[in-house]
This record gives C-alpha cells, sequence and structure tokens, in this order.
C-alpha cells in the first residue's frame, strides 16, 4: 500500500513515525541538556533585569525555552577547554571558537562521508589530553577529496605548501623558505625536507593537518607538548610497512623524536619519548579501528561511506551512471586487494596485554578484509552485470534507469527488488555464507548512493557461488565493452538471465524493445 499510493496509510504512518522521532528525542536529553534550559533562564533574568516571579506579560511562562542536546560545535569546544586544562594550559574563548569553527568547517565539506566531525568523537573516547588534542585536528585537510584548501585553512597553512598543475597532473611540494620554529618542527618529526614532493597516500593530509594543528595551539602549549601532539597526527598515515633494514614506522617516528628532541631543546627524557610514540601508536590504532569492528555488517557500512570521499560523482546520489558505481567499485576493490591487514595497527615496546589485544584486533581486521574482497567481487559482477546489459542496448546510463530509484522518506519508486529475489543457495553451489546474509539482508546501514542490501548481487551469488563470482569477475571489466558484456552475461544461466534482462526491461521502459532483441541474440546463441 505505501509503495503503490494508499495516500492515507502513508499520512498516518508517517505521522506515527514523527510523533515517534519527537518521543524518542525528549527521551535521550542529557542532563546537560535540561542544565543549560536553567543557564538560559538565569541569563534572560540578567538581560531583562526580572526577578523568578515577573508579571503575567514578563514571566518565564511566556519565554519558549528548548531542551536541546549539545551540539557537536559546544561539544568540540568544551572537549578542547577540557584537555587544555589536564595539561594545565588554556585558550580564550575567542581561540576555542576560531578553531573550533576551523575544525566543524574542514570536517562538514560534502566530500565528507566518513572522515567527518563525528568522526572525531567516535575515536577520542578514553584518550589522554595529548592524544585529543591531536585527534581534533588530524583529519582536518585531505587535499585532493576537498579540492585544496577551504578560505581558513589557507590563511592559516597557505604558506606551507607550494601547488603546481603540470600536464595534468597536480604536484604539491613542501615550499622551500625559512619557516616558523615550529613548522621546520613538524617538517623534522616527519621526517621531511623543504622542496619535497608530497604524496597524498603517504602522509600529505596528515602533515598538513599537523602543521595547521600545531600554529593553532602554538600560543597555548610548549614546544614539548606540540612536538607529541604533531607525533600522534604523524602515526596516523596508514598501511606503512617495514623498512628493508626492519624497522617499523613507529621505530622511525621514535628516531625522529629524539633527534627533535635535541635540536629543539624540549627537555624530554628518553621515557617520555617512548611513551609520546606509544601514544602516537595509540591514536593510529583509533584512526583505523573499524577494521576490527566484530559485526561485519557495520565494517561494510563504515568502509561502504568512504567510497564517496573519493569518488566524486557518487556525492550526487540522483544522477551518478553505472560507469561511476563501477569505477568506484574497481577502486576500492582494488586497496583491499592490496591491503596488508599486518600494516593496520601499530605497537612500540608494548607490554605482553598489550601486544596480545592488537595481535586480536590484527586477527579480526583480516576476517573483515577477506569478508569485504568476497561482498565486492559479488558487487562488482552485479554492476558488471548491469554494465554488460547497458553496454549490449545502447551504452552508459544512469544506474537508477536500470535499477529504480533510491527510496526516499515521501517516494519509494519501483525498483529491481521488486522483480528478483535471491532464495537459499542451491544444493553443491557453495558461498561465503556471512556475505550472503550481508547482500541479501544488508549492512548496518544505507548509505547516500545505495541501498544497504545488494538484492541483484545476491541473487547471482546464490546461483553462481564462489565459483561462478570468480568466472564472471574476468568480463565485469571497467570500462565494459561489448565483447566482455557478451561473454559475461552468457555466463549467467539462462533462466536467470531471462529474468534479470526482464526486471530492467519492466524498469528501463525505453529499452524495452531493444532488450527483447538482446535475449533473443543471447538465447539464438545458446540454441
Amino acid at each position: 500500500l505505501l509503495m503503490k499510493g494508499g495516500g492515507e496509510l502513508s499520512e498516518s504512518f508517517h505521522d506515527r513515525m514523527h510523533v515517534s522521532s519527537r518521543m524518542n528525542r525528549k527521551a535521550s536529553v542529557t542532563t546537560c541538556a535540561i542544565s543549560k534550559a536553567s543557564s538560559q533562564r538565569q541569563r534572560i533574568t540578567s538581560y531583562l533585569g526580572l526577578g523568578l516571579t515577573g508579571s503575567d506579560d514578563h514571566s518565564f511562562d511566556s519565554v519558549d525555552l528548548f531542551e536541546v542536546s549539545t551540539t557537536r560545535m559546544q561539544r568540540l569546544v568544551m572537549e578542547m577547554e577540557e584537555s587544555l586544562k589536564l595539561i594545565s594550559c588554556s585558550a580564550s574563548s575567542r581561540e576555542l571558537e576560531d578553531w573550533a569553527c576551523l575544525i566543524y568547517e574542514s570536517m562538514s565539506a560534502p566530500s565528507r562521508t566518513f572522515h567527518s566531525v563525528q568522526h572525531i568523537f567516535d575515536i577520542s573516547v578514553g584518550a589522554d589530553p595529548i592524544c585529543k588534542l591531536a585527534i581534533f585536528f588530524h583529519d582536518i585537510v585531505y587535499f585532493s577529496i576537498d579540492g585544496g584548501f577551504n578560505e581558513k585553512q589557507e590563511l592559516l597553512i597557505g604558506d606551507v605548501v607550494e601547488v603546481k598543475n603540470a600536464d595534468g597532473k597536480q604536484e604539491i611540494r613542501i615550499s622551500d623558505k625559512d619557516f616558523d620554529v615550529n613548522t621546520k618542527m613538524v617538517i623534522d618529526i616527519f621526517g621531511f625536507k623543504p622542496g619535497q614532493l608530497l604524496d597524498p597516500f603517504k602522509g600529505l593530509n596528515e602533515f598538513l593537518s599537523a602543521a595547521a594543528c600545531v600554529r593553532c595551539y602554538q600560543g597555548n602549549l610548549q614546544a614539548a607538548q606540540l612536538a607529541q601532539i604533531a607525533a600522534c597526527i604523524e602515526a596516523t598515515i596508514p598501511f606503512r610497512k617495514f623498512t628493508d633494514d626492519g624497522k617499523s614506522p613507529c621505530d622511525i617516528l621514535f628516531e625522529s623524536l629524539v633527534f627533535v628532541n635535541v635540536e629543539y631543546n624540549l627537555g624530554l627524557q628518553e621515557a617520555d619519548l617512548v611513551e609520546a610514540v606509544q601514544r602516537a601508536a595509540d591514536l593510529g590504532n583509533r584512526d583505523l579501528e573499524n577494521f576490527s569492528t566484530p559485526e561485519k555488517a557495520v565494517f561494510l557500512s563504515n568502509t561502504w561511506n568512504l567510497l564517496p570521499e573519493s569518488n566524486i560523482n557518487l556525492r550526487n546520489k540522483s544522477v551518478f551512471r553505472i560507469s561511476d558505481y563501477a569505477f568506484a567499485l574497481k577502486k576500492m576493490t582494488g586497496f583491499f586487494e592490496f591491503l596488508d591487514p599486518d600494516t593496520i595497527y601499530l605497537s612500540f615496546r608494548n607490554s605482553p596485554r598489550t601486544l596480545a589485544v592488537l595481535e586480536k584486533k590484527r586477527n579480526k581486521a583480516f576476517e573483515n578484509v577477506k569478508t569485504a574482497l568476497i561482498y565486492m567481487y559479488c558487487k562488482s559482477v552485479s554492476i558488471g552485470v548491469v554494465s554488460a546489459i547497458s553496454a549490449l542496448s545502447g551504452g552508459d546510463a544512469p544506474l537508477a534507469l536500470f535499477l529504480g530509484d533510491l527510496p526516499e522518506p515521501h517516494y519509494v519508486s519501483t525498483s529491481i527488488e521488486d522483480f528478483i529475489e535471491a532464495g537459499d543457495p542451491a544444493e553443491g553451489i557453495i558461498v561465503d555464507h556471512c556475505v550472503f546474509n550481508l547482500l541479501k539482508d544488508g549492512r548496518e546501514s544505507e548509505s547516500n548512493f545505495d541501498i544497504k542490501n545488494s538484492p541483484l548481487a545476491a541473487y547471482l551469488y546464490s546461483l553462481v557461488g564462489d565459483k561462478g563470482v570468480e568466472e564472471m569477475l574476468v568480463h565485469a571489466v571497467y570500462p565494459m565493452d561489448k565483447d566482455n558484456a557478451t561473454k559475461l552475461l552468457r555466463l549467467i544461466p539462462e533462466f536467470a538471465l531471462a529474468n534479470i534482462v526482464a526486471a530492467c526491461a519492466e524498469i528501463a521502459i525505453t529499452r524495452a524493445e531493444r532488450l527483447d532483441q538482446l535475449m533473443v541474440d543471447l538465447m539464438g546463441w545458446k540454441k
């Protein structure tokens, strides 16, 4: 009824959901929020010079007071202020506001679908104050994803790098100039040099985030504290292998801190330096905590939210094309294929107990990466099939042409799952049942560009299993061509191919005749 136009039911359902949402929100109001309402009363009293028992015209009963939870901006300010107090430092309200605004604006860009302000709060629980002060700034710069610096970043650290475009490629180098002493210190902690070409996968964003962080804090913290904060951000450069001579990223960071400690007269003892690297490793591990998430559905949901960050076309959920989705999946699958789970988590002179915990995390990360790869192979095959059907019936098109619109709060259209439903894998078909259930039932949550379940991928996987997916991947190429498209479709069981193409013809009505002819051609070959 909801899908086919039950107007009164839809409105009633919406009203109930709205009331339920309001009730849930009321129930979750914190003590902090209630105290803010009280604080608001006191402030109004001060503004108006009223007593608590004002006249009817000016009583509190006539003032609309809202109970609200803490905003993200408020939380940034309060947690930064608290962290500074814990290390015997302070900042003015204006400074706290400036820093919070910089962080908030940087991490609320449209490109941020995972590395958002909420990410700060997610990974900062239980962190010590130095680590927390680093966490606030560790992801504020994502140069290529955000399209360069925003206005505030440019004013703060625009002089740190030189950006040149040559032969269609962007080159970002550390400026070859005489920097202030704290910026020099950050360069040394990262092991960089003035004039060095920066790699976006080997520290570009982390270095610029650390430079911005230190320039913000430098009037409020001591040099030794700034160095430890910068070291924390350095440790968030992910997926680094040991060097040929057996040094880990943390070993190299320790050597950099030993040098910086002497060069800049920081006065840190060896125990302080060891603790600084251990703290930095802790932040690096916190930043990649998602890889060891116990629930695979949650892990995949978080992973899926990364896709639009590196694929700009997916940020506009209404218009991305089949090829856009296929390209995004190809990049993400390639990343997971070459990811070594042993490079995810860091350690440095840790206790046996800590090492045992890290080993459990590595093992879980290995399981999650393995599951993610099978999941992505299945998704790649399904989008390859759609791409093949599109290529043989008229060419690339918006994904919605063949699969239907993404559901919206007040609008649900016909979609592929109305015509195709995966049953249990047939006898003799070998599948990873965890992956099959994730495809059929869905990841933990919806993404902005995709539904959480994958009806077509689940359908195909249930029919062809792991072996069939492996065979089909050979022809599920990007960009799709007619030769691979034909070979891919001919690997699908005949009844399933007929089902899929017929479903596409019901949705892509402008291609219905061409799709009918496509089936004639394919079936004719089989006969």
